[in-house]
């Protein structure tokens, strides 16, 4: 009989907690070892930043504005003229030897500023000075450049191996996806002509 009455309390019992949960609407706590999020964006709706990013965009497209730096000036136009010159004629030995001497400079350039002997491991590097070189290769002109880079390297007749080591790391930054892939056939019938007239 006491065994009956026990059940019954905890039966009483377990529905009382049952719905007086379901009538607060079913509240659960959770512990976060992180902590509360917080929001990390500034902007708001009508604020001027997406405007400022458009207004930057159609300059890099329709200028050629840039920071009036006359060394990193001749670096970007040879850069931009190259790439250009090499997505036209992307079979021809001067043009690909031209593209990587300019690519190699603009990147030398770059890491000049950055200052960095191993960009594999930035993370030893000064965040300043990356954030400099960034800055330094984000005008109107550079986003110009890089996009002639890119597509120079998608007619993928140059390799990651035309390029010295110490710098390959911020050639493939401005490269694009071409130059991580393997060179296309599209120079091959004309490579194998030449072999065989040797």
């Amino acid at each position: 009989m006491s065994r009956f009455i026990l059940l019954t309390c905890m039966a009483f019992a377990t529905t009382f907690v049952g719905i007086s949960w379901a009538l607060r609407g079913f509240p659960t706590t959770s512990f976060s070892p992180t902590g509360e999020l917080k929001p990390t964006l500034k902007a708001t709706f009508g604020d001027e930043s997406a405007k400022a990013y458009e207004r930057k965009m159609w300059e890099a497209e329709h200028t050629a504005q840039s920071d009036k730096d006359p060394k990193l000036d001749a670096l970007r136009m040879d850069a931009l003229q190259a790439g250009t010159a090499y997505a036209m004629s992307p079979c021809d030995d001067s043009m690909k030897a031209n593209l990587i001497a300019a690519t190699s400079a603009y990147a030398r350039g770059y890491m000049k500023i950055y200052d960095c002997p191993n960009p594999a491991m930035a993370m030893f590097c000064s965040e300043k000075k990356r954030d400099q070189a960034n800055a330094a290769y984000s005008t109107p002109l550079d986003v110009r450049v890089k996009a002639a880079l890119k597509e120079a390297f998608e007619q993928k007749g140059v390799v990651q191996e035309d390029f010295p080591a110490d710098i390959r790391h911020a050639v493939l930054t401005f490269s694009g996806p071409g130059l991580w892939s393997d060179p296309s056939p599209i120079c091959l019938p004309r490579q194998r002509a030449t072999a065989s007239r040797k």
